[in-house]
Formats: structure tokens, C-alpha cells, sequence
């Protein structure tokens, strides 16, 4: 048997954990990461984050108290990280440094164990996080909503 727990329950010791210098396992939940990442079936490492560049998985946690695990696509003027989930199209912003909880080190797909400098994560990143490539993999998706769009004007 399974036991769930939370992300508000699993914060006091997440924080302990990566604030001691250590790496915290979680089970993400949701879709917003896939391809890379799958509910239930992947998991990821996560560590304190003593640098951000553009593409590193971060835990942070919005203002409304919920936690989200997304990839930093860049910075904006402010300087402030803009973040995006791999299948998602809308950038999030008004993300400060300070929400910013962990970073991810690794992931395991899962029971093989991937570090954020393999060739096999290398290779999904020039893949996956190229602008064109964005475009191309969510064009039928695009296009199913302007449809829906259209129709429901329609009506």
C-alpha cells in the first residue's frame, strides 16, 4: 500500500532536507513536465539551488501557496525567472528568487537514474526546449483550439 502525502505536509522536511545540503526525492504529480517527466512513474532529485541558469527544473511555490515543478525558460528584465512547464505554451511570471524552493539534479525514468548533464537529458533538452521545435509539437493542439473557438462563436 501507497501512502500519499501532500506537498504541504512533505514541505517542513523538503526544506530541512535541501537547506542541510542534501537531495530530496519527490514523485511529481501532473502533466505539465511531460514527455519528461510521467505521474506515478518518474521521479526527481531536487537540491538546494546555489545557481539558476535558463533551463533547470525548479520547485518553487506561487503566491496562492501551491507548489510547481517547471523549467526555467530565461530571465526577464527585472531579472526575475520566468518559468514553463515542458507541456505547456504560457510562460509564467511574476515568480521572485525568494519562491524558489529546490532545483532538480536528476530524475530517475523510472529505474534508470538520468543526471541534468547525460547526453540522454542533453539531448531531450536541444530537442524539446528548441522554440521551433515548441511550435511544431503544439501546433495540432493550436490549431484544435481555434477551432473549438470558432465553432463556439458559431453556435
Amino acid at each position: 500500500m501507497q501512502n500519499e502525502m501532500t506537498m504541504e505536509e512533505i514541505y517542513p522536511l523538503l526544506l530541512e532536507v535541501v537547506e542541510s545540503g542534501g537531495e530530496f526525492r519527490l514523485y511529481p504529480r501532473g502533466t505539465s513536465m511531460l514527455p519528461m517527466l510521467r505521474e506515478g512513474i518518474d521521479s526527481v532529485l531536487l537540491a538546494k539551488p546555489l545557481t539558476l541558469s535558463p533551463l533547470d527544473i525548479c520547485l518553487y511555490r506561487r503566491e496562492n501557496g501551491q507548489f510547481v515543478l517547471h523549467r526555467l525558460m530565461h530571465f526577464d528584465e527585472a531579472g526575475d525567472p520566468v518559468f514553463c512547464g515542458d507541456n505547456q505554451l504560457a510562460p509564467e511570471y511574476g515568480i521572485k528568487r525568494e519562491q524558489i524552493i529546490a532545483k532538480v539534479t536528476s530524475y530517475y525514468r523510472g529505474d534508470e537514474h538520468v543526471l541534468t548533464d547525460s547526453p540522454k537529458y542533453l539531448s531531450y533538452l536541444r530537442r524539446h526546449c528548441n522554440l521551433r521545435y515548441r511550435k511544431l509539437y503544439f501546433l495540432p493542439r493550436r490549431i484544435k483550439g481555434r477551432i473549438k473557438r470558432i465553432l463556439s462563436k458559431q453556435r
